[in-house]
């Protein structure tokens, strides 16, 4: 009847846990995704808190699947320091395991379970693994990492802060595992997890320590030494255990060596040595009160005494078969800690722990899965995701000004000047045709003054019309210029660009303005006077022949030659002048000042006009072109600025609601799991269960 029993609660529970195994085994990869891509999008402050909660939760969901995988229960030992935590773990497991449990008071949790080979391994707070080559390398680490988090801890505090391994120091280290071949612990599919000590100067609280047990572990260990037990601060954290286990076995670690002084000076067997229990007696009566009172009375509190040290020297000396014979009272202490193993064997083995491995493990399933769910509604999320939109925003604005930009740049930006060239050109043919009747007038002038003095032809042109045409064309070019800074003197430079161009700008915040001061100097060049000056060809003015040249035969180059000379040099005198060029030349040399002059007015000024408009326009069309595309290059590198995190953030909030919906699957999957497991329960009917002497395999 009883292995028949034993063999269906073995089998309920291996059937809960593949079930189990099943839905949660989809939440470490998306929880392992989320935890990446936190870390990978380097808000440190902003993410710190859900980055924190996430690697909470990992370690938390590690700890129950290993539990489920393993089908293996976990046995967690509290106590003060140098209690005989240690020493009862070795008595547990039959093999000396003090060497990597006994550690520098370092406030983290170490597990001890059966391996093919010794393995040890580290995980910190982040979630990162480093496996080391053997124990002493494993506590010259932690050594290290002893005095690190210790002055960590000092520069939280003088910060006025309370120091929380998971957002101050993620490299501390949460948890450290060991394997040994133990046929004990593989017989008994027992893990023993080891806590560190109370009252030590790094204990962050029980809370963040044994988190991922409250749920887990339905039972634990508590070890006192008997000379501590009616101390009230021992209890005070005792109580806080009493809400996180269903089970709890107080281990009494009395001194079976232990001498009182009598009065004739000679010393005997102590109280505590002799009548443990007497002990136990006055601590019911005299100290048990209020949590832990009534937990002992539901039996949830189950108390020993033992002399542990005694009991684990017997076991690990029967194991290792040295010969020795155990002395008497050895063996008494070795039969009061099979009591207490075969207390807490019964247990394991009982419907109760089964209904509470089954209804912790759910608790603790849905329970992850509520603060996975949750994690993307905390407020550092709903700041990335604000964040996020107003990066989107800000992209899509940026993405407009690109697009705008571009258009500017394919815009016939000397188009807007069309209106400045017309008007240039229509003032500057008025000013040069009133200019061009005074010019004609002086130049006449000229002519008829030059007949009344001694001068040659060529002094006509290089001394009277040529000055007076280099002055007037240096005055229309001035007058040019004064004219078309007046027209381009507009805040748009000029520039009359359409609405939708102007619309444009306004929306990329260019403005045209600032680039007027690079253009302005094209409307400082100067013109070239030369091509205004007129030179006489001698060959066309008509010369009268006189009786001499008839008579000598004298052609009429020739005539020309001796009276203007070979290169119109030759002063004439004015009688000279009347006699040989008669009002016939004159009317030539006026000819030759209107053709001269309505060949070089208005096409000369206005030509240097268009060519001052011509220069500013490219000068000026070549700033907007350079600033428009140095805005172009900004607005690009503020979208790229804003990429960067953007792609980051959509990388976390795209795992975070993965994650949302994997956890809420899951959920779903585990409340139906605990329906049906409700319904089970009612059909189960515990047989009575004899004491055994060893925790049997779950």
């Amino acid at each position: 009847m009883l292995q028949r029993w034993l063999a269906l609660m073995k089998t309920e529970i291996s059937r809960f846990c593949e079930a189990s195994l099943e839905s949660l085994n989809a939440l470490p990869p998306a929880l392992d995704n989320a935890a990446l891509q936190m870390e990978k999008a380097g808000e440190a402050k902003l993410l710190q808190k859900p980055l924190a909660a996430l690697n909470e939760l990992r370690a938390r969901l590690r700890s129950l699947v290993e539990k489920l995988a393993s089908q293996q229960a976990y046995l967690l030992i509290f106590g003060p320091l140098k209690s005989g935590k240690s020493t009862l773990m070795n008595a547990i497991s039959g093999t000396y395991v003090s060497e990597v449990t006994s550690l520098p008071g370092y406030p983290c949790l170490v597990y001890v379970k059966n391996g093919a080979a010794p393995r040890f391994s580290v995980t910190r707070y982040n979630g990162r693994e480093t496996v080391f080559a053997d124990g002493v390398v494993l506590n010259d680490m932690v050594a290290d990492s002893h005095v690190a988090l210790a002055q960590q801890i000092r520069v939280t505090e003088l910060r006025g802060e309370q120091f929380d391994p998971r957002t101050h120091f993620t490299e501390a280290i949460r948890r450290i595992d060991v394997q040994f071949p133990v046929q004990t612990l593989a017989e008994s599919s027992t893990v023993l997890v080891d806590t560190p000590g109370l009252y030590s100067r790094m204990n962050f609280g029980y809370d963040v320590l044994t988190k991922e047990f409250r749920d887990s572990a339905a039972c634990a260990v508590f070890v006192v030494k008997a000379d501590n037990l009616f101390l009230e601060q021992v209890f005070a954290e005792f109580n806080q255990l009493l809400g996180l286990f269903s089970r709890i076995f107080l281990v009494i670690n009395v001194d079976s060596s232990k001498r009182d002084l009598r009065a004739d000076g000679t010393l005997a067997p102590s109280q505590e040595s002799q009548h443990p229990e007497r002990i136990i007696d006055a601590f019911k009566t005299l100290s048990m009160a209020g949590p832990l009172r009534q937990a002992y009375e539901e039996q949830r509190v189950r108390i020993h005494a033992v002399d542990l040290l005694s009991a684990a020297s017997v076991i690990l000396s029967r194991n290792n078969e040295n010969g020795q014979a155990a002395p008497a009272s050895d063996m008494k202490q070795e039969r009061a800690f099979n009591g207490f193993m075969a207390d807490l064997t019964n247990y394991l083995n009982s419907s109760d722990y089964t209904l509470e491995f089954i209804g912790d493990t759910l608790r603790q399933g849905h329970t992850l899965c509520i603060e996975a769910s949750q994690i993307e509604q905390s407020p550092e999320l709903r700041e990335l995701k604000e964040t996020q939109r107003r990066l989107t925003q800000e992209m899509a604005l940026l993405d407009d000004k690109i697009a705008i930009v571009d258009r500017l740049l394919r815009v016939d930006w000397t188009a807007g000047f069309d209106k400045v060239r017309a008007e240039n050109a229509i003032q500057c043919k008025t000013s040069c045709a009133s200019r061009t009747v005074e010019l004609a007038n002086s130049m006449r002038r000229g002519v008829d003054d030059w007949y009344e003095v001694n001068e040659s032809l060529g002094t006509l042109a290089g001394h009277r019309w040529n000055p007076l045409l280099i002055a007037a064309g240096q005055a229309l070019a001035i007058e040019s210029q004064a004219r078309l800074k007046t027209l381009l003197s507009t805040t748009l430079g000029g520039a009359e660009p359409a609405a939708l161009v102007m619309t444009d700008l306004y929306a990329v915040g260019f403005n045209l303005g600032s680039v007027i001061p690079a253009a302005e100097p094209a409307l400082d060049e100067m013109e070239t006077l030369a091509p205004y000056e007129l030179w006489i060809d001698g060959t066309l003015v008509p010369v009268r022949k006189l009786f001499l040249d008839w008579l000598l035969f004298r052609k009429i180059a020739s005539v020309k030659r001796r009276l203007f000379g070979e290169n119109l040099e030759q002063p004439i005198e004015p009688v000279i002048k009347r006699k040989r060029l008669p009002e016939l030349s004159k009317e030539v040399l006026f000819g030759l000042i209107d053709d001269n002059l309505k060949t070089k007015l208005p096409a000369l000024p206005c030509q240097y006009a268009d060519q001052l408009v011509t220069a500013y326009v490219e000068k000026f069309t070549a700033g907007v072109i350079e600033g428009l595309r140095q805005l172009r290059k900004e607005f690009v590198h503020q979208r790229g600025e804003r990429q960067t995190p953007f792609d980051l953030n959509t990388l976390v909030l795209n795992s975070i609601e993965a994650l949302t919906t994997r956890a809420s699957t899951v959920l779903g999957e585990l409340r139906a799991m605990a329906q049906n497991e409700a319904g089970a329960a009612a059909k189960r009917v515990e047989p009575v269960v004899a004491p055994t002497s060893s925790i049997p395999a779950m």
